[in-house]
């Protein structure tokens, strides 16, 4: 908002911040000064951690299932994470195959077989 639609509750946690930016350059402020400030930052934390903790609790199968993706895949993409954000399982994703590629045919001085690097190290 601008500064003229400003409340004066806002005000007064504008002043509060600049007050403890001002306390990060070495400034001596009062003990009532540094309780204020310790206030505010305090407000800060928990309600950030409230609402941080509420949307993981709200989504916590989306987690789950981003999780279970991870492990399969070890990796994933945007449209995954679309994918279990809209309430869906995770593509597979682009040049990924479940099945191993067929052995390369063998060649003169190298060695017969040809490790198996299309799936997660998990399941060689």
């Amino acid at each position: 908002p601008s500064t003229s639609t400003r409340s004066p509750t806002s005000w007064r946690v504008v002043k509060r911040v600049f007050l403890g930016r001002s306390m990060s350059q070495h400034k001596q402020v009062s003990d009532d000064t540094a309780r204020i400030i310790d206030e505010e930052v305090r407000r800060l934390i928990d309600s950030n951690y409230e609402r941080t903790r509420k949307i993981l609790t709200d989504n916590v199968a989306k987690l789950h299932k981003m999780a279970e993706a991870l492990i399969k895949y070890e990796t994933i993409d945007e449209h995954q994470i679309a994918d279990i954000m809209a309430g869906g399982e995770a593509r597979v994703p682009v040049g990924w195959e479940d099945a191993p590629p067929p052995p390369a045919p063998p060649s003169a001085g190298a060695p017969t077989a040809t490790p198996d690097v299309s799936n997660p190290a998990s399941q060689h």
